[in-house]
């Protein structure tokens, strides 16, 4: 008889479960079908796709309602030519809410690989789309190239990047920046672009590290 309880708040055992068993809004993921892209290029289909850990009550991408049971939607015909950025908000049946964003983001390419090539007057858009491209937005990169007899190792970046560093099997320095060109992308965006050569030729299969 010295055992007291009270209903704090609920007014039946329903709701008391409800509330025992409440777990807040999340979104685990939410993505898009392309994240990073060429400058230069234009983009004109996206899909956009993301999950919660329940149904919501209200969701919204970038303040436009979506019906509720929607997992993803496809963006057709846009023109897409600079970083973009989407913003899904989700809420649940006592007003809290979520959100995560995903992104589009334009970049250009560090490119590295082996020439016989010695002289900077040989330099032009075209010797640097020869060589191997990834798309980044710093001038960090870690490569592995095969230098042959008479062959340099070339990585080339944009100007804006700042100066780059190298260290080679340990020890600092091997590159001189060799020249400074208007490169012109396979998606005909132009910039400056610097072009480091190593300063020896012939160094075989070596691993190079850009900062």
């Amino acid at each position: 008889e010295d055992i007291t309880y009270g209903n704090y708040g609920y007014d039946n055992v329903e709701q008391a479960l409800d509330a025992l068993l409440y777990k807040v809004i999340a979104i685990n993921s939410f993505t898009n079908t392309v994240n990073t892209v060429e400058m230069g290029s234009t983009v004109t289909d996206v899909t956009l796709k993301w999950s919660c850990n329940k149904t919501p009550t209200t969701l919204t991408l970038d303040g436009e309602p979506l019906t509720t049971t929607d997992t993803s939607k496809v963006l057709s015909s846009q023109s897409i030519t600079q970083n973009k950025t989407w913003t899904l908000k989700a809420t649940d049946e006592k007003d809290a809410s979520a959100q995560k964003t995903t992104s589009i983001q334009f970049l250009n390419g560090v490119y590295y690989g082996v020439s016989s090539v010695s002289d900077a007057g040989s330099i032009d858009s075209a010797f640097i789309l020869g060589l191997t491209k990834t798309l980044a937005g710093s001038k960090a990169k870690v490569f592995t190239v095969n230098a042959g007899s008479g062959e340099y190792i070339y990585y080339a970046v944009p100007k804006r990047f700042g100066t780059v560093g190298f260290n080679v099997g340990g020890f600092d320095g091997g590159f001189t920046l060799l020249t400074t060109i208007n490169f012109t992308n396979a998606s005909n965006y132009s910039e400056e672009y610097d072009v480091y050569k190593s300063d020896n030729p012939s160094l075989g299969n070596t691993t190079v590290t850009a900062k």
